[in-house]
């Protein structure tokens, strides 16, 4: 690749894989060299007890460019990785396990789709189109596989729960990560900036030697992980504005009810409207009540749009909620008058698939105009 290929930093989070470091250091260095990739090796190690630090120690008088770090506070795989990326002096880092499950051979591809490919993430992928799981039992690849759905609404990638990927530095330039357990690929992809993501299809394989680190404690650590990525703003953007907007309804019929409680007088009369003056001017404060609360909400929560105009924000937001409102109100009178959908089911069923169309058409109107960054 030449003198000024980009430099890669190889980050591997150990415990207690003693056993394994004389054979992926080794692998590593005679992989990365005949690609002719810079490279170095950093070993990131919860103080193993086995001599995991020692095992490296042993082998850089062959391999200069592996070293280990032994982090003795606030141990733990996601954190490892942060702290390597800290030690990192390379223009692109790579994470992978110890344990040779994740192939060594598979580092060039990863390293080029970002060196040569513009990619802003490369992901070892068990799922994309010629990846695959060895040796797995079924109630694993369960596990895994229900872990994934959990988090298909935070990212496209189709295997967020890889632990085997590489990135730009920049991506995880001042990005808030702050993960629990084992998945840090996820906290990376919903917290970073990047444009581009490129899957490399693995075939991921169970351990050899040494201990699986899988259990309940880890997978409890998962879900409170996956909760906090959820409340992430900006994250899951579309089910966030449709929870937003479920609250918006509650807003706006409370707040009617309430007016015509407190402010409608003996004569009003729900039924038949007789003073549907008040009705029409109360439905008018509850419906911009109703808006202001969403656009607070989806401006901070749901697109993390903070930072752009308030006032522009909000006048675009209010103009999609009326075209929004105008639309649906046309769409049902069209149902209705013009096509007959006048008797149940009919009628509930148009109401469903125009409240659906309406939806999506405001979700995208601030999403792609009110929101945009």
């Amino acid at each position: 690749m030449g003198r000024l290929a980009p430099m890669l930093s190889v980050i591997i989070p150990t415990f207690n894989e003693k056993e394994n470091m004389p054979l992926i250091i080794p692998r590593l260095v005679s992989v990365l060299e005949e690609e002719g990739i810079p490279h170095e090796i950093i070993v990131m190690d919860d103080d193993s007890p086995d001599g995991t630090a020692k095992a490296v120690g042993s082998l850089q008088k062959r391999f200069p460019q592996a070293r280990c770090v032994v982090r003795k506070e606030n141990k733990g795989l996601s954190p490892a990785v942060i702290d390597g990326y800290r030690e990192a002096r390379g223009d692109i880092y790579i994470v992978m396990d110890a344990d040779l499950s994740h192939p060594v051979e598979a580092v060039p591809g990863m390293y080029r789709a970002i060196a040569k490919d513009g990619a802003d993430i490369s992901v070892g992928s068990r799922h994309t189109k010629g990846g695959g799981i060895e040796n797995w039992p079924f109630m694993r690849r369960f596990i895994s596989f229900g872990a994934a759905m959990m988090a298909r609404p935070l990212t496209s990638c189709s295997d967020p729960m890889s632990g085997f990927f590489a990135l730009r530095p920049e991506v995880i330039k001042d990005a808030p990560l702050k993960p629990r357990g084992y998945k840090i690929l996820l906290e990376v992809l919903v917290k970073g900036r990047y444009n581009k993501v490129k899957e490399i299809p693995i075939t991921f394989k169970d351990r050899e030697l040494g201990e699986s680190k899988l259990g309940s404690k880890v997978m409890i650590y998962y879900l409170q992980h996956l909760f906090q990525l959820y409340m992430f703003p900006g994250s899951a953007p579309f089910i966030k504005f449709l929870f937003v907007g479920g609250t918006g309804m509650v807003v706006d019929l409370g707040l009617l009810t309430l007016l015509l409680i407190l402010l409608g007088d003996n004569k009003f009369d729900l039924l038949s409207f007789r003073d549907i003056r008040f009705f029409h001017l109360y439905q008018g404060v509850s419906f911009l009540y109703a808006v202001t609360w969403n656009f607070v909400w989806n401006r901070y929560w749901t697109f993390d749009a903070g930072k752009g105009s308030g006032s522009r924000q909000y006048l675009k937001f209010f103009t999609v909620a009326i075209i929004a409102l105008c639309i649906r109100s046309g769409l049902l009178y069209l149902a209705v008058e013009e096509l007959g959908f006048k008797g149940m089911p009919l009628y509930h069923i148009a109401v469903v698939i125009v409240i659906a169309f309406v939806t999506v058409i405001n979700y995208l109107g601030s999403k792609l105009w009110a929101f945009k960054k």
